[in-house]
């Protein structure tokens, strides 16, 4: 299970879907009748806390050293985990500050304000954590625009996904602009498999590549379609939810073990 890397599997993938969640609930809001509610905004605001800062805190099941973490900080001239640390305790910090500010009733102009400035940071972080991998110029596998593209489908999926099935149970409506985010959402992770899998040495063969086209792109499809016509009952919206989780984690969890399995591997 080593090569899987689990925590850092469950950390991108989470933070991912938070921010994804936040751009969503951003965007939602910026509505002449926004999709939520105050009171069921802050419900919505606490789900997209909580994802966020779990997937943060699973990152440091994968440090041998927890205690020493502050050390990255030493390397922000040159290192890329330097400065992925940095990126997300920068985004941890906005979203805690943005949630709180829903929380408290605060003017809904400054709350949209800082949201905004954490989907901003979020997108860094993300680019941040895929340049991570991309620099590394000796796995193919990594060193491609699909690393980028992977990332950025799997938060726009994640997240449009779970807020057009919030919207779609407590809010006024389900709007285009959501709907239209799962769509596109399914279009980058498409991209991005389409484009790992011409590079030689993918593992096209592998359970969990058909299991994020089954969870990932298929449910997405269906969720889109389904939203469209008005037919996504509660059940089968939280049903999609974990689906399409399981999915991204599916194909992050390849994405790890195309490269780790091999050894050397720096």
């Amino acid at each position: 299970m080593e090569h899987f890397e689990l925590p850092l599997v469950f950390f991108t993938v989470l933070t991912q879907w938070g921010i994804g969640a936040l751009l969503a609930v951003v965007i939602g809001q910026q509505r002449a009748t926004p999709v939520f509610a105050p009171q069921v905004l802050k419900r919505v605001a606490l789900f997209v806390w909580l994802v966020t800062v779990i997937g943060s805190l699973a990152s440091i099941a994968h440090l041998g050293a927890p205690m020493g973490a502050p050390r990255a900080l030493y390397g922000l001239g040159h290192s890329w985990l330097s400065r992925e640390v940095v990126a997300f305790f920068l985004l941890n910090v906005l979203t805690t500050l943005w949630l709180v500010m829903v929380w408290i009733n605060s003017n809904a102009r400054a709350a949209t304000l800082v949201g905004m400035i954490a989907v901003l940071a979020g997108i860094a972080a993300i680019l941040v954590s895929s340049q991570v991998y991309y620099q590394m110029v000796l796995h193919p596998l990594w060193h491609s625009p699909a690393t980028q593209l992977a990332f950025i489908g799997c938060a726009l999926l994640l997240g449009f996904v779970s807020i057009a099935v919030f919207a779609n149970l407590w809010g006024s409506e389900v709007a285009r602009r959501l709907r239209m985010g799962v769509i596109v959402g399914v279009a980058v992770v498409a991209c991005a498999l389409v484009w790992r899998y011409r590079i030689a040495g993918a593992d096209a063969a592998s359970l969990l590549l058909w299991w994020q086209l089954l969870a990932s792109l298929a449910i997405g499809v269906a969720v889109f379609t389904m939203l469209r016509h008005g037919k996504l009952t509660a059940w089968a919206g939280v049903l999609a939810i974990a689906l399409v989780f399981t999915g991204e984690i599916a194909g992050r969890m390849l994405f790890y073990s195309n490269v780790m399995s091999g050894a050397p591997w720096f």
